[in-house]
């Protein structure tokens, strides 16, 4: 990304914040890049430093601006989290991004079942049905460890309509033995965006007790398509959410996971 369009996104970016006075966004915030070089380097922005190292640039515009949106609500800022699901599952889409060097970690993640109806890898629907057994979109904070059916995991909140029900449905970030880099295409969960059995202490450690992460996927489910019967059954007396990390099976749905 040239300085030109770094400069013009500046102008798109700056805000005003509630006292009426200009706020640097987080994607343009200047990175400690010799953390990452090793060296003297040119000093970059956050958002050039994570492109540079392989993020996809739609991916890490609209998941900064998110970030700042939501920033109140985040109590870790060490890291940034951002999902790219418009990718094979056999790419590296899970992005753990270092905020004050820029630095970024990518690995494999698995989604929902039912958002890849064709098993091909490519998840194409999403949803916050409960029960629905799809990965859910937009913005979220990572919150509590805890310990389950696939050991240590993280709780996570969403921030937006189209994951609001994340905690509720036990999407969760958790380990799964059907993910591995090594992978051409990934088992599916639930809906959890499960990552290797080697990297769930990484994960935990660096993004536990409120850091923000980033869902982006392109979503070809409409409103007409949604089950609005299991969207009223919430709502009933006794209705009993399905728990879309415990109730999973281990090895996960689909080809690779079976």
């Amino acid at each position: 990304m040239t300085k030109f369009k770094i400069f013009g996104l500046a102008a798109a970016l700056v805000f005003l914040n509630a006292c009426g006075e200009a706020s640097q966004p987080v994607a343009l915030e200047i990175v400690n890049q010799n953390e990452v070089a090793g060296g003297l380097a040119e000093p970059l922005t956050l958002l050039e430093s994570v492109i540079q190292q392989g993020v996809p640039e739609y991916l890490a515009t609209v998941a900064l601006q998110k970030y700042d949106e939501f920033a109140p609500k985040v109590r870790n800022p060490n890291y940034i989290t951002m999902i790219d699901f418009s990718r094979h599952s056999g790419a590296k889409r899970f992005f753990l991004v270092e905020r004050a060097t820029g630095k970024v970690e990518a690995t494999m993640t698995a989604h929902g079942v039912n958002s890849d109806p064709d098993r091909d890898g490519y998840a194409q629907y999403f949803s916050n049905t409960p029960n629905s057994r799809k990965s859910s979109l937009g913005s979220y904070i990572v919150e509590e460890r805890y310990v389950g059916k696939h050991g240590a995991s993280l709780r996570m909140d969403g921030l937006e309509a189209t994951n609001s029900n994340a905690r509720a449905r036990a999407v969760v970030l958790h380990s799964a033995k059907y993910v591995a880099d090594e992978k051409n295409k990934q088992g599916m969960s639930w809906g959890c965006p499960a990552v290797a059995r080697v990297w769930i202490d990484r994960v935990i450690e660096r993004l536990r007790d409120g850091s923000f992460l980033y869902a982006y996927g392109i979503n070809k489910e409409t409103a007409s398509m949604q089950n609005t019967l299991l969207d009223q059954m919430v709502n009933w007396p006794g209705y009993k959410w399905v728990d879309e990390a415990e109730e999973a099976p281990l090895n996960g749905e689909g080809e690779e996971g079976d």
